[in-house]
């Protein structure tokens, strides 16, 4: 695709424009020298940061095809020459995949995008609010959406904010910080970067790796980072990624932190393990799930007991007998002893076959001192287990709905507690359920509207519930106070 740039000067014009927006002093096609000789930059940009000028140079390549790797060396030399504090190069064809790969811990910052970049700078500069858009169907609620069409995902409460991984085909994903009492947008925090090439022309796109669960401790986050060799460590004050832990089978998985927050449990859906990160020295230690076990979706410590609960998608027994079909079950690692004290059979038997079903989310109540393990593919729904997984005390089914034109299971893909309440996201009935916690009886229900694939996450703040729905591109905000 040809650059909607009539030619370089207007190019190097319009980069030269987005740092003078951010507050930056430019010069275009300035003359610096440096220790070991004289360069001309495309852009010169300056700026005060905590009392100090800090200098930018910038280069601007309209060109047809991707920049090379011995482009970027020859640049960071430059900038090492003259002392700049950081450079970018732009150029809207991207980048070689080893020109990605020389950046790493340098100060140079790689651009394929100059609108992307104008979006994510400006948020340096202030929040940026989510765009409210009402449904066309009379009886759905409207949606919070995000710009560049980001589609939200995982949730996680942290600290007042809201931490939210975004998935934007085909390029990849990012990191929200989102302030749920405004709803505005505080930062994005993009990931890795990679190479690839359209099957159906070969044309090279580079897109960003999209996260997967995420985790915050110390300061920082982890995400696995899907389709990627690593779990990622981003220091949350300067939204910068700091370490990238490799794990075996990659970044597909689930994780989660441990209450002190000294420990990263990062339970993998690729390989038959568990990886135990110190969320200090990034030392990881692995331990196999229970013979037979293979893939995960979630993973949850207890609150307060060395305890952590594994959702394992197959490889169960019940009574000793192995099924056609799933077999899934959950698992319960005794941390201090590094050892499994229960494995309980969740799958249901039926003319000798176990179901394809799979644990998707879990929640622990301290008050019952139990917990609850939402159910992919699965007729159960959501069924509550004693802490040590001895057994199943109660089942709450849910009915498809007339939004549910497929499936005779609901899909709870995500839940929480509120009050005396389980929240679940049912995602093929395409709605939020709130449910007495000691007896499953669903007490309201509230359609969020339709799209592909349903509503995905959900978190509270106070009285207000927050869903994510892919597909519709944005968050949901429902007062549960007005619900009673």
């Amino acid at each position: 695709m040809s650059p909607p740039y009539e030619d370089w000067r207007q190019y190097q014009e319009a980069v030269a424009q987005a740092f003078r927006d951010l507050g930056c002093h430019t010069e275009v096609e300035k003359t610096i020298t440096g220790a070991r000789g004289t360069h001309k930059v495309d852009v010169y940009a300056t700026f005060q940061k905590l009392g100090n000028e800090c200098h930018c140079l910038v280069e601007c390549k309209l060109t047809q095809r991707p920049v090379k790797k011995s482009d970027v060396l020859t640049f960071h030399k430059i900038a090492q020459d003259v002392g700049a504090d950081l450079g970018f190069i732009f150029c809207e064809s991207g980048f070689q995949s080893g020109a990605h790969e020389v950046t790493r811990n340098t100060n140079i910052r790689l651009c394929p995008s100059l609108e992307d970049f104008r979006q994510t700078a400006l948020l340096g500069n202030g929040h940026i609010a989510l765009v409210l858009e009402k449904s066309s169907e009379p009886d759905a609620p409207p949606v919070y959406m995000f710009p560049n069409h980001y589609q939200p995902n995982h949730l996680l409460k942290h600290d007042n904010r809201l931490f939210v991984s975004n998935w934007k085909a085909p390029q990849g994903g990012n990191i929200a910080i989102v302030d749920p009492a405004t709803q505005t947008i505080e930062s994005i925090i993009d990931l890795d970067k990679y190479e690839h090439r359209r099957p159906n022309n070969g044309t090279q796109v580079i897109a960003q790796y999209p996260p997967g669960n995420i985790a915050c401790a110390e300061g920082k986050i982890f995400v696995g980072q899907v389709f990627s060799e690593f779990v990622l460590v981003i220091d949350i004050e300067t939204q910068s990624i700091i370490k990238r832990i490799p794990i075996p089978g990659g970044g597909n998985g689930a994780i989660a932190a441990s209450p002190d927050g000294r420990q990263i449990y990062f339970a993998s859906n690729r390989v038959s393990s568990l990886f135990i990160i110190d969320s200090a020295t990034y030392q990881c230690r692995a331990i196999e799930y229970p013979h037979g076990g293979r893939g995960c979706l979630c993973v949850l410590p207890h609150p307060s007991r060395p305890l952590l609960y594994i959702g394992v998608q197959r490889g169960g027994s019940l009574h000793g007998v192995s099924y056609p079909g799933g077999n899934c079950f959950l698992a319960v690692l005794d941390l201090d002893r590094c050892d499994y004290i229960g494995e309980l059979y969740l799958a249901e038997v039926n003319n000798q076959r176990s179901d394809g079903s799979t644990p998707i989310c879990l929640t622990y109540d301290e008050e019952q001192r139990c917990l609850f393990v939402g159910m992919f593919q699965s007729l159960r729904g959501i069924c509550r287990v004693d802490e040590l997984a001895r057994e199943i005390s109660g089942t709450f089914r849910f009915a498809p709905n007339t939004r549910n034109k497929h499936f005779r299971w609901v899909d709870p893909l995500s839940q929480t507690l509120y009050r005396n309440k389980l929240l679940s996201v049912n995602r093929n009935n395409r709605e939020i359920v709130m449910l007495d916690k000691f007896s499953g009886l669903v007490e309201s229900s509230t359609y969020l509207g339709e799209a592909s694939n349903g509503p995905h996450s959900v978190a509270v703040f106070g009285h207000v519930a927050i869903i994510s729905y892919p597909q519709r591109g944005g968050l949901i905000f429902r007062d549960l106070a007005a619900n009673g």
